[in-house]
């Protein structure tokens, strides 16, 4: 049995990287000096906010919502709301649902549960079927994407949000970088940063990540160790993501090369420092949806382009032609004749 290489007590973690030990009490000292320093070396929050953490009651998430809650009693400018998007996925979110409810209930935290029924008219479920009924070429995690970070930004603006806390662990920023260059999306690659949404658009929220240097096992222990750790149920749509491939390579290569985690992300702060150089992409321009309002890279956001090709959107006739020049295909019938 290995011990805590402060007190000497039985270990329940060890950093490979240092060869350090620690015990729950030793462990829990670190897990909070190292979001501590994250958030303080990236500025992510002032001495009054009203901070929005967006929970889908998994395991990461409610560890963040638990420790910004406690980390919140000692910052009297801090206020902490939970925000929970409801997709509609049969026999996934109502058991995470559950979880979520719990922990908000014992924490004394209020919450707003948001759902794509509710402000879309249609479940994640129900348009997955819709895009395979118009064939057309989109995973049901594009839609889910897409969709999620319309509603929390929307949502967060709607509760009066200054900024808004995501759960992403070192472990979920890697496994993206590599996807997004997998992909060549070295657009998306400069938004992986610890602060992203940072503009001057009035409708966007500022997200911040405050997990974005601790370690996916290290948010899990965490969660274990504070009774929150949930019933583990699998998203059915996991399948058809290239994450979870990308996630074992990562995982693999960790376990030879112990470091390869971290390596990975100082290689992706580099990279965000040489393409904030670049000006067509970091210079990019935040526009308006011209038919939701909302904040936009194009004159028609994504969500609303879903929306058009699945038949749930009329655009004004106005709109046609920019979304022709976009390539939206648009379903005949679908256009609003309304001046």
């Amino acid at each position: 049995m290995v011990n805590c290489s402060i007190c000497g007590r039985p270990a329940v973690y060890v950093n490979r990287i240092s060869g350090k030990a620690y015990c729950k009490k030793h462990f829990l000292e670190y897990f909070d000096k190292k979001v501590r320093r994250t958030i303080r070396k990236y500025k992510m929050f002032g001495k009054k906010e009203h901070i929005i953490v967006a929970v889908s009651g998994g395991k990461d998430s409610l560890s963040l919502l638990h420790y910004l809650h406690h980390l919140a009693e000692r910052v009297p400018g801090w206020r902490i709301t939970a925000l929970l998007i409801d997709e509609g996925i049969k026999g996934y979110r109502e058991e995470t649902i559950k979880d979520f409810k719990r922990v908000t209930e014992q924490l004394g935290v209020e919450y707003k549960i948001a759902g794509f029924k509710e402000y879309f008219g249609y479940t994640l479920d129900e348009i997955v079927l819709m895009g395979k009924e118009r064939k057309l070429p989109y995973q049901p995690c594009s839609y889910c994407g897409v969709f999620r970070r319309y509603l929390l930004n929307r949502v967060a603006r709607e509760l009066g949000g200054t900024v808004l806390a995501t759960a992403h662990n070192l472990d979920d920023i890697v496994q993206t970088y590599v996807m997004n260059i997998i992909n060549n999306s070295w657009d998306k690659i400069i938004r992986l940063g610890p602060v992203s949404g940072v503009s001057n658009h009035p409708k966007f929220i500022r997200r911040v990540k405050p997990f974005y240097e601790i370690l996916e096992k290290e948010t899990t222990l965490y969660s274990i160790l504070n009774n929150l750790y949930p019933k583990f149920v699998e998203c059915p749509y996991a399948p058809f993501n290239i994450r979870w491939t990308i996630r074992r390579m990562i995982n693999e290569l960790e376990e030879k090369y112990p470091g390869t985690k971290y390596s990975l992300l100082r290689s992706l702060l580099s990279i965000i420092e040489y393409l904030k150089k670049i000006p067509e992409l970091s210079k990019g321009e935040v526009k308006t949806c011209m038919i939701c309002g909302e904040p936009s890279a194009h004159e028609v956001c994504r969500a609303c382009i879903y929306r058009i090709e699945l038949g749930i959107l009329k655009p004004p006739k106005e709109i046609i032609p920019i979304l022709e020049k976009l390539g939206v295909k648009i379903p005949s019938g679908a256009v609003d004749q309304t001046d």
